[in-house]
């Protein structure tokens, strides 16, 4: 697919933004068509890659491992998102490829249109260029210093010495700003996204296995931030166009009435510089929201095996005994630790209380008369004790 050619002097930044979009969505669409084509070396990585799962998955059944209802799902589940991604171009265009490039003109444009926000109805790419060719007007009309340009009714052609800047290399900067400022954030935001989406046979295969897991997901996660940056872009230019749009028009109609505009030249690029530091800010603050907010990816997509998910558990668990040393036993083991304890205090009370019975078995209790005879003093608790010795046979052989 060709793409048309840029031209120098009128039309510039319209003809750059055209041939980014251009050259976005060829590099997506063809691109998938390489790396998905029957033949290729991605397609033989594929198949290699989806032989080996299928291997390790049957060594597992073989060495007893039986996987869950979950982690059957789970795989069969990866198996098809694999073959959709790397195989199917009318699923991906679906899924992706329209939603990357037009889904996301499509949300900036609703939000625009409710806004009032200047190109939200496609035509960003000629408002901008509109808006390129009103400075290099401006560039050429001047400021008027040097033309003897009047402020009421009085001639201060050379009233602006104060200015900071003088007024060629004024409109100069702030036309390069403004292109720097316009140009750099689309494409990166665009051809990032089509590399992205041609790229998709090859990071497919990286889903198939734990180890290139996070590659994948972080690749997902790019092409999530190229699509929000296209609409946060669109919506910062048309915000960048409603300012300077009108700026542009007032300063122009006062040039035509030969009114001196000395502070034109740091007006537009202080405009050019502040609205580039916000929109390389927004993409900065994309990126932190996209890679930095650390989803569980877990808890809704169940990709990983439920033996994985135990495995880092028990990891987890053990991570701040290693760490902390030996933990404080629980509330319930403290008790029952307590009521073994008072047990066998009472049982060994107990045994020496039976002792000293015996011992005194036949001796007259303090404060009382003789035992009278006949009587049988018992030791408390040992009524189950035997009365009479015990004699046997052998007993009586050995004794004799």
């Amino acid at each position: 697919m060709s793409c048309a050619t840029v031209q120098s002097g009128s039309h510039f930044l319209g003809g750059v933004l055209n041939q980014i979009d251009c050259q976005a969505q060829t590099i997506g669409a063809y691109g998938f068509g390489a790396l998905a084509v029957p033949g290729s070396a991605i397609t033989g990585l594929l198949l290699a890659a989806l032989t080996l799962f299928i291997a390790l998955f049957g060594f597992r059944l073989m060495f007893g491992e039986a996987p869950s209802g979950r982690d059957l799902v789970g795989e069969m589940l990866k198996v098809g998102i694999v073959l959709t991604l790397a195989t199917s171009w009318p699923a991906w265009r679906t899924l992706a490829y329209e939603t990357a490039f037009v889904g996301s003109a499509q949300v900036a444009g609703n939000v625009g249109a409710a806004s009032g926000l200047p190109g939200s109805r496609g035509d960003l790419n000629q408002r901008l260029d509109n808006l390129d060719a009103g400075i290099i007007s401006l560039t050429a009309f001047g400021t008027g210093r040097l033309t003897g340009g009047i402020v009421g009714s009085s001639d201060l052609g050379h009233s602006s010495r104060g200015v900071a800047l003088a007024d060629q290399s004024g409109f100069a900067w702030g036309r390069v700003a403004f292109l720097t400022g316009t140009i750099a954030p689309l494409a990166l935001v665009r051809l990032a996204a089509g590399i992205l989406l041609a790229l998709a046979p090859l990071m497919a295969a990286l889903l198939l296995f734990a180890g290139t897991r996070d590659v994948f997901m972080g690749w997902l996660r790019a092409l999530g931030a190229c699509a929000l940056g296209s609409v946060v872009l669109t919506l910062l230019y048309g915000a960048e166009l409603a300012l300077l749009e009108g700026w542009l028009h007032g300063v122009l109609t006062e040039r035509e009435a030969n009114v001196l505009t000395a502070a034109a030249p740091t007006e537009l690029l202080a405009l050019a510089l502040a609205f580039a530091a916000a929109i390389f800010g927004a993409l900065a603050l994309i990126v932190r929201l996209m890679f930095f907010a650390s989803p569980n990816w877990g808890q809704w997509l169940p990709l990983a095996p439920q033996a994985e998910h135990r495995q880092f558990r028990s990891t987890l668990d053990v991570v701040p005994q290693l760490a902390t040393g030996p933990q404080e036993p629980a509330r319930a083991q403290r008790v029952a630790d307590a009521v073994e304890q008072v047990m066998r205090r009472e049982s060994r009370s107990g045994d020496l209380s039976r002792q000293l019975a015996d011992l005194r078995l036949g001796e007259p209790m303090r404060g009382q008369g003789p035992v009278q005879s006949g009587e049988a003093r018992e030791a408390l608790g040992g009524s189950y004790r035997r009365t009479s010795r015990r004699s046997s046979a052998a007993a009586a052989r050995r004794d004799g």
